[in-house]
């Protein structure tokens, strides 16, 4: 391959500018998903059940709570700018109704027919309309706080809106009208959350691929001296992005907010290849003076080795499909292709530009050829050997800790954590949990066997009675159901006392039936109806009871739904009702949990795919066990450091390991390649490691610092979780290095192949404390593995 690589270059250019130019077409018909559903699995019974409470009642999470404090709501100058604004947002492009104090319905009995009104009107004596305001028990915990000074206004946004890139224009518009009256005003609900979500992502995904760049550009021209070598890279690295984004395109996929990080991934990964692949080609040219040579070279052993490393880190990026998440499933095949497109281009283009390019002169060289880390490495040798015992009685002293670590890792999962506690998000979701519970809707469906028994008054005194306690639970807030509309229309039967909100009697029933027939101004009732969350079916077959939660983890939101599940059954027997509970709390926050158990598992499919990868390629059962404890001692490190600083294992934390995992043990594979290939050259175990740290241990140094500082850019996010990924992604890799360079050489000494009995004269000798002098190979040994000679000897 490395030489039809060299005589075919206008070949193999023609090809890549023709698949880029398709790449860039498929680049070209990329969307985003900007569905909630796209982080779940459509198989779990959490999503059927969504899915079909969401068929029957619409979505819940398509509301916008919008919270003014003010000491006197009902005062007049407020209620004409909160009716003015409930208009201005009622007439928006994308807005499906508005809730408001001033166009709530108030129902008032008419001799035999119950009319509609609103609620608010002006030309009503301020405090006529302040009685008729507080005597509206509906009105409590829905658009009035507990303490009468606090009101909210419900936007209710189109389902196709919400959906969409659409939302966020819209959600900023109502922000922007809502700040236009005097006094606090908080925000909460999930199209804000989803469209910050949105926004913060599409900011920070070019600042990230950017600075990514740069910090690999610094690290390639500290290493190289050159800007050709810098330019070089740059090039693969884009033309890598432009055929991952191609390929999700033409395939028909979209990017959402896990895929939107794939380019500064690539940028990192990118760079790693290069700095194998040119360090290789650097130093064999030194060696050899022969361009040619030096370059098939470089493709045979650095090129097959650069092969191996890109499989694992595929196969790190792959295992994701088993996270039963679209987006991850989408993310991980796209990342493993644009991994191994990556090789693709690297391996063909760096030998092809040097087939052109000037040679690279000694200068060039940089800190891959200073002589400063051939001593660093000869002393590493020296230290490892040395100290193998100190070395691995260490190491299993930290693993111990580390286990110990990992068993304190918490692992309850909060919906808003990945915001910090002073992000205006968090602020804004704290004054509404306050005043009016969470955003979170948690619900509870209950469907009759028998059609319409929802009509029936002990079904509706079941519901009273399973509100009545699921209200005792302290995280719920208000709960709303088909119970309390009926309570409203017997308050109006009644003539509007506050103390006919209550359930009719079997006596009353028929008559608030036959009122309700007679209903007037259907306009205005059924805005009450359509700015609330759907309570029942057309049918009165089905019903749900809405309740908002706050934000309580998924410890504290499974016992809540277990309990609620518990006492709905205890009402509605099996024979005659099916109950179940859904709702965006539970949904979020148990594909939260199986998305980390299935991540989990993940990290163990990539463990046995690359540990069957190493046995192929090393065919030693020894070495493959050697090869993997590098790599396994930082994940176990990370994870105790995890646990010892309370940082909760959820999905932003859980990805990290699988990644990680396929991205440090590529540093392994240079390692045990190049020692491999020294043993089976006939130099000693000692000659082996100290020659594999001098002509590897730069490239692995390097290419670990350059993956490192670039994980660490996304520090720089506003996002915890992505905070979180970043920085243990750079602590399991800065790990892996210095196991690499202390663990895997102590390894070796102890437990490698040992060295053949040899002649007294084949010892090696110490002269004036420097690093051991050997005894020359045979004559008909070159004194190089690649049949050239060493600077440094064999």
């Amino acid at each position: 391959m490395a030489a039809w690589i060299l005589d075919h270059p206008r070949l193999i250019l023609t090809c890549v500018l023709l698949l880029s130019g398709l790449l860039g077409y498929g680049a070209l018909q990329v969307s985003v998903d900007h569905r909630t559903g796209a982080l779940l699995s459509d198989e779990s019974e959490t999503v059927r059940n969504f899915a079909r409470a969401g068929e029957l009642f619409g979505q819940s999470q398509a509301i916008l709570y919008v919270v003014f404090e003010e000491d006197d709501p009902f005062a007049p100058d407020f209620l004409v700018q909160l009716d003015s604004l409930t208009r201005r947002l009622g007439a928006l492009d994308g807005v499906e109704s508005v809730l408001s104090l001033t166009n709530v319905p108030y129902l008032v009995r008419e001799e035999a027919a119950i009319t509609a009104r609103p609620l608010y009107d002006a030309s009503l004596p301020p405090d006529v309309l302040r009685r008729r305001m507080q005597s509206q028990p509906f009105l409590n915990g829905l658009l009035l706080s507990a303490d009468g000074r606090t009101t909210v206004l419900l936007v209710k946004i189109e389902e196709a809106f919400n959906d969409s890139a659409a939302r966020i224009g819209l959600v900023r518009r109502v922000m922007a009208e809502a700040h236009t009256l005097p006094g606090s005003v908080a925000i909460a609900g999930y199209p804000y959350l989803r469209t910050e979500y949105a926004e913060r992502v599409a900011a920070e995904a070019p600042l990230f691929t950017l600075l990514a760049l740069l910090v690999s550009l610094v690290f390639l021209f500290l290493t190289f001296r050159s800007w050709r070598a810098v330019l070089l890279p740059t090039a693969i690295v884009g033309l890598g992005i432009l055929w991952t984004i191609g390929l999700i395109g033409l395939f028909g996929h979209q990017l959402n907010i896990v895929t939107a990080v794939l380019p500064a991934l690539i940028v990192i990964i990118g760079m790693a290849n290069s700095i194998h692949l040119m360090t290789k080609f650097f130093d064999q040219y030194r060696l050899t003076e022969d361009r040619r040579q030096a370059l098939m070279y470089t493709i045979r052993t650095a090129g097959m080795a650069t092969l191996l490393t890109s499989l694992t880190t595929a196969i790190g990026f792959a295992v994701l499909v088993l996270s039963r998440s679209r987006s991850l499933e989408v993310f991980g095949l796209f990342a493993a292709a644009g991994v191994l497109v990556l090789y693709v281009l690297s391996v063909t283009l760096i030998p092809i530009a040097f087939v052109y390019l000037r040679p690279p002169s000694r200068r060039t060289a940089g800190l891959s050829g200073h002589d400063a880390f051939a001593d660093l490495f000869d002393r590493l040798a020296l230290l490892t050997r040395r100290r193998a015992p100190a070395v691995l009685t260490l190491t299993a002293l930290l693993v111990a800790v580390g286990i110990a670590g990992v068993l304190r890792i918490p692992s309850d999962l909060f919906v808003f954590s990945d915001f910090n506690e002073d992000d205006p998000l968090r602020q804004d979701l704290a004054v509404f949990e306050r005043q009016f519970g969470g955003v979170l809707p948690l619900e509870i469906v209950i469907e009759a066997k028998t059609p319409g028994r929802m009509r029936s008054l002990s079904t509706l005194r079941r519901i009273e009675r399973l509100q009545q306690d699921l209200s005792t639970l302290e995280p719920v807030g208000r709960t709303l159901s088909l119970v309390d509309l009926v309570k409203l229309s017997n308050q109006a039967y009644f003539g509007g006392n506050p103390a006919g909100y209550r359930l009719p009697s079997g006596y009353e029933l028929p008559f608030l039936q036959s009122a309700l027939g007679n209903l007037t101004d259907r306009d205005a009732s059924r805005a009450l109806i359509e700015n609330l969350p759907r309570l029942v079916d057309s049918t009165f077959t089905v019903s749900r009871i809405y309740m908002g939660v706050s934000d309580i983890g998924t410890s504290r939101m499974h016992a809540l739904a277990d309990t609620a599940l518990v006492r709905a059954r205890r009402l509605f027997p099996a024979e005659q009702y099916d109950v179940f509970v859904t709702g965006t709390a539970v949904m979020t926050t148990r594909a939260g949990e199986n998305l980390v158990q299935n991540l989990v598992m993940s990290l163990l499919v990539a463990l046995l795919v690359i540990s069957g990868l190493m046995a192929l390629l090393f065919r030693s059962a020894r070495l493959t066990l050697i090869s993997l404890a590098p790599n396994v001692v930082p994940l176990l490190l990370v994870g105790g450091a995890m646990g010892f600083s309370g940082i909760t294992l959820k999905p932003s934390t859980a990805i990290i390991f699988s990644l990680a995992f396929g991205i440090a043990v590529d540093d392994t594979i240079h390692f045990l390649a190049k020692y491999r290939l020294l043993r089976q050259a006939g130099l000693s175990l000692y000659e082996a490691v100290r020659t594999t740290l001098r002509e590897t241990g730069k490239a692995i140094l390097f290419t670990s610092l350059v993956l490192m500082s670039g994980f660490l850019v996304f520090t720089l996010s506003d996002f915890g979780g992505t905070v979180s990924m970043g920085a243990l992604t750079a602590l399991t890799l800065g790990a892996a290095l210095v196991a690499n360079l202390f663990l895997l050489p102590a390894l070796l000494y102890r437990f490698g192949p040992r060295d053949p009995e040899r002649p007294a004269p084949a010892r090696s000798l110490r002269t004036n404390g420097q690093a051991p002098v050997h005894s020359p190979p045979p004559a008909d040994r070159p004194a190089h593995p690649n049949g050239s000679r060493s600077r440094e000897g064999a």
